[in-house]
């Protein structure tokens, strides 16, 4: 089978992690990306940790698939330019090569420039990196615990965001510029702003609950991985059944049957009257155990997995998820595998990491330019470069709303497909409180129109109900879809061949349909029955054990972070599958396992774990390579600045600074080994000095002397940003029943094809009527017969209990 992306040639100018992971995806799928590297390599080879024969574990990882060319001179830059469809930088305005300069050598090429902070702005000159990234963000503010200072991301987690972008920002240009004829165009991409659109929840949950979203005071049952009796488990809970079952497997039957403590938002309100009980019976109890029991139960659970367990999980075994190169590998280790399966054009890794230097750049020049492309009126379009796509999406929660609102910014048709009968998790149960701040707002009638998880993940779409447990609401649905060109669910696997709408029944009605499943484990294996969500994805792919303090209790991230990835390789397949369309006229099935994607965003640990046979340890905001690295304390209750230094100029620009600090001249820090060595040391006498400072000033003072620093910022002080709301990032949508907030927006600029937001997010059913109209012809008379018998509506029907989705 051919790949998406082949014939592709993507040329590689990047220095950073975002860049290169970008392109490793863009190869991945089929794209020849040809690496331009500097004569001493690219500076992730010379970032730790590294195995024993001295490669780094980043460039094993992210420079893989690639081929590898030093350029003699700028004019065989401009050559490999002028042969190019895509080309990946992270230059800034006023750098050697920007995207006019390269518009001129090839009208036609997509240009994509991944930065901390972007093109133009306050920001856009500032050194950022990954710890100011998720300082900004607002990310560093709600991981780890309110007793410790906030924790970054583990890894790279920014760069992985952001390249996942980009790739499939990337692929929506380019199935702009195949079906319109289309010349070239330069994409934006910050990686601070992809952060931004993954914090989205928090940043409009804060607002409407008043409170900002911080760190948890303690870690327990409610917001995390908990002992057992061989490591930590997670069990959330989320749904009233889950409770009362798994208290009677624990032997709690007064827990299990007190209706209270049935409801989320009671428990997180009444902790004492049980997590002590609880967490004391899971210590007897092994993860394995645990795990099967509540699975045969359909208890959403997850145990803490590290790397060497992942080696040797069923799950991953069961479905070859770890790759080995094609080509002969000196390493001779195995890769994490595919984020998402492809039915017809699948992901191939072909090469490890290549030599510096292997791939000859003159055999590259033979290769013949692309071919001219003649522009066209439709080419002038100003409405996103999706726009033209449809899709009928049966998505719910955050993984699956988050991929199709990407698409959805990108200028797609997105009618999200609901049950009236059956509330999506994220719009909340009938009975839910409505969020403090619309408490006397007369326009706020329905606690599911107002939820802020729901509202900031499902911006640009239009809402249909239809109950889809009859068959009429079954047989409308199949009318729709020869009017789709994708369609996207993320429920369990069974779900959808039950209600009788699987990619067989699709794909005859419409030969060359996309359907997009995104669900806990994927579509095979012997977890493909076992239900989660992001709290539980987080320890069965590693990542868990990857984030904290480095005291041996792995934690979940503030956010179920699990979702948010899952929703960029949601967007990037959906877009790789639209693109693949438009080459060859098929449709696929796309298989995302969220444990299989979530893993690919903690590779880099995999590789080490496979280079070195060493299992990496939480490292808080630390470093493997870079000392001081960290976020330390300043003026003021739970107030922070996040700082990096990351070669010995910056080192000696940051003890002029603190001049006053003496213990900073010591010879012990003169080298980034001798910093790194007694890191300990130098945290505590760095923390000394910044306690002193008002967080904003001392990083605007260390930006200034070009050191990577940035203040940690609530999701208040988010909201208020005035950087990305000159960006445009930041927007306020005026939703009918919420009013207006301020919402996180499109993470992606394009030059031709702008992307916007210009609708909030649908009220429950609210484009029925015009849907089933402008797409069946359905006469209002149809509609309102359908809604006396309940198939369709735009209310609850009396005494209905919420769930999330059909099981």
């Amino acid at each position: 089978m051919g790949q998406a992306l082949e014939g592709i040639v993507v040329l590689d100018l990047s220095r950073r992690p975002s860049g290169a992971w970008c392109t490793r995806l863009l190869a991945d799928f089929g794209a020849d990306v040809i690496l331009v590297e500097p004569p001493d390599g690219h500076p992730l080879r010379h970032i730790g940790p590294f195995g024993p024969d001295g490669t780094s574990v980043p460039a094993a990882y992210m420079l893989a698939n690639k081929q590898s060319v030093v350029l003699a001179s700028t004019d065989d830059r401009n050559a490999l330019l002028q042969r190019a469809h895509v080309l990946v930088d992270d230059a800034r305005p006023g750098d050697v090569l920007d995207y006019a300069q390269a518009a001129q050598i090839n009208p036609n090429l997509i240009v994509c420039s991944i930065t901390p902070y972007g093109q133009d702005g306050a920001r856009a000159p500032l050194p950022g990196n990954d710890l100011t990234v998720n300082a900004l963000s607002g990310w560093a503010s709600v991981n780890g615990r309110a007793d410790r200072e906030p924790l970054k991301s583990s890894g790279y987690q920014a760069s992985y965001q952001a390249g996942t972008m980009a790739y499939g920002a990337i692929v929506c240009a380019l199935i702009e510029q195949r079906a319109n004829q289309a010349g070239g165009q330069h994409i934006d991409i910050a990686e601070l702003e992809v952060m931004c659109a993954t914090f989205a929840p928090a940043l409009l949950r804060s607002q409407l609950q008043d409170e900002a979203q911080t760190r948890r005071s303690q870690i327990d049952i409610t917001s995390g991985p908990v002992p057992v009796r061989d490591g930590h488990f997670s069990l959330p809970l989320t749904r009233p059944h889950f409770w009362r079952l798994a208290m009677e497997l624990l032997d709690l039957p007064a827990l299990a049957h007190d209706e209270r403590l049935q409801k989320t938002w009671y428990r997180l309100l009444h902790k004492d009257q049980f997590v002590d009980r609880v967490q004391e019976a899971m210590q007897h109890w092994t993860r394995q155990d645990l795990f099967d029991r509540l699975s045969e139960l359909r208890v959403i659970a997850g145990p803490v997995l590290t790397m060497a367990e992942l080696g040797n999980n069923p799950q991953l075994q069961a479905r070859g998820f770890f790759a080995q190169p094609a080509h002969s590998d000196p390493h001779d280790i195995a890769y994490p595998g595919a984020p998402a399966r492809f039915s017809t054009s699948p992901w191939r890794l072909r090469r490890g990491l290549p030599p510096l230097g292997e791939h000859q750049a003159v055999n590259i020049l033979e290769a013949p330019p692309p071919p001219q492309i003649k522009r066209t009126a439709r080419a002038s379009r100003q409405h996103g470069p999706l726009a033209g796509y449809r899709g009928i999406v049966l998505t719910q929660a955050w993984a699956g709303t988050f991929a199709t609102e990407l698409l959805a910014f990108m200028g797609a048709e997105v009618i999200q497909l609901e049950t009236h009968t059956r509330l999506d998790s994220w719009r909340g149960a009938p009975d839910s409180p409505m969020p403090a701040a619309l408490n006397g707002r007369e326009t706020a009638q329905h606690p599911w129109n107002c939820n802020p998880n729901f509202n900031s993940v499902n911006l640009n779409k239009q809402s249909i109900t239809l109950d889809l447990s009859r068959p009429e609401g079954v047989d409308l649905f199949k009318q729709l879809i020869p009017h789709a060109d994708f369609v996207a669910e993320n429920f369990a696997p069974r779900v959808m061949g039950k209600l009788g709408i699987g990619y067989d029944v699709l794909r005859e009605i419409k030969p060359d349909m996309i359907l997009c499943s995104l669900s806990g484990y994927g579509h095979t294996g012997p977890w493909s029955h076992v239900p989660a969500i992001g709290g539980t994805i987080e320890p069965s792919s590693g990542m868990s054990a990857l984030l904290g303090y480095g005291d041996g209790q792995p934690l979940n991230s503030g956010l179920m972070y699990p979702d948010a990835v899952a929703g960029l390789y949601g967007f990037g397949a959906l877009a790789t599958a639209l693109y693949h369309r438009e080459r060859t006229g098929e449709g696929q099935f796309i298989d995302l396992s969220m444990q299989e994607a979530n893993f690919t965003f903690v590779g880099d640990a995999w590789i080490e774990y496979g280079l070195t046979g060493q299992i990496r340890d939480a490292m808080g905001n630390r470093h493997a390579t870079w000392a001081p690295h960290g976020i330390y304390p300043c003026m003021g209750a739970d107030q922070w600045v996040a700082l990096a230094v990351e070669n010995d100029g910056q080192w000696r620009a940051l003890y002029e600074l603190a001049s006053e600090v003496a213990a900073l001249r010591e010879a012990r820090f003169d080298t980034q080994a001798g910093r790194k060595q007694h890191e300990t040391a130098l945290n505590t006498i760095i923390a000394e000095w910044t306690r002193t400072q008002d967080k904003h000033e001392v990083s605007a003072r260390l930006c200034a002397i070009g050191i990577p620093a940035a203040p940690v910022l609530n999701a208040f002080e988010v909201a208020a940003d005035a950087a990305l709301t000159e960006r445009g990032h930041l927007v306020r949508v005026d939703h009918p029943e919420t009013g207006p907030w301020v919402q996180s927006g499109v993470p992606a600029r394009f030059s031709r094809t702008p992307a916007e937001v210009p609708q909030h997010a649908p009220l429950l059913g609210q484009h029925s009527a015009e849907v089933l109209h402008r797409l069946l012809g359905m006469p209002l008379q149809a509609y309102e017969a359908l809604l006396a018998a309940g198939i369709t509506g735009t209310a609850l029907p009396a005494a209905i209990s919420s769930r999330s989705s059909p099981t």
